[in-house]
């Protein structure tokens, strides 16, 4: 196959960004979840008060579901940036091959196969 494709900071800033992204949500689907189920009485809870205060203001959704949709985010980002870095991966060693053949320094591969290789009828 030939050596592993080195990463560019590039890529590994994309999925940083996405872990990133990811980490926040995942502290927010937790809040969410423990301070629905927090103990005591609704003044002792600062999660619930919080998300109250701040949080369902401006969007009227809870942590809970603000952390499904930055974890979904996160996904998205990461699939994202996977599927466009290894695109580029593939073009740079067809190229690699190209150039290689061009310069005859590996010979031209035959793929089909012989008359032993092929299956029983």
């Amino acid at each position: 196959m030939g050596t592993p494709k080195k990463l560019t900071r590039k890529e590994i800033g994309w999925y940083v960004f996405s872990g990133i992204i990811g980490l926040i949500g995942l502290v927010f689907l937790v809040f969410g979840i423990v301070g629905d189920h927090f103990p005591g009485l609704y003044a002792d809870n600062w999660i619930a008060s919080s998300e109250s205060g701040w949080l369902k203001n401006w969007s009227g959704l809870g942590y809970r579901y603000w952390g499904i949709i930055l974890i979904a985010a996160a996904a998205f980002i990461a699939i994202i940036a996977l599927a466009v870095f290894a695109k580029e991966g593939d073009r740079d060693a067809d190229r690699e091959r190209r150039r290689a053949q061009r310069l005859g320094a590996s010979p031209v591969v035959d793929v089909t196969p012989k008359e032993d290789d092929k299956p029983a009828a």
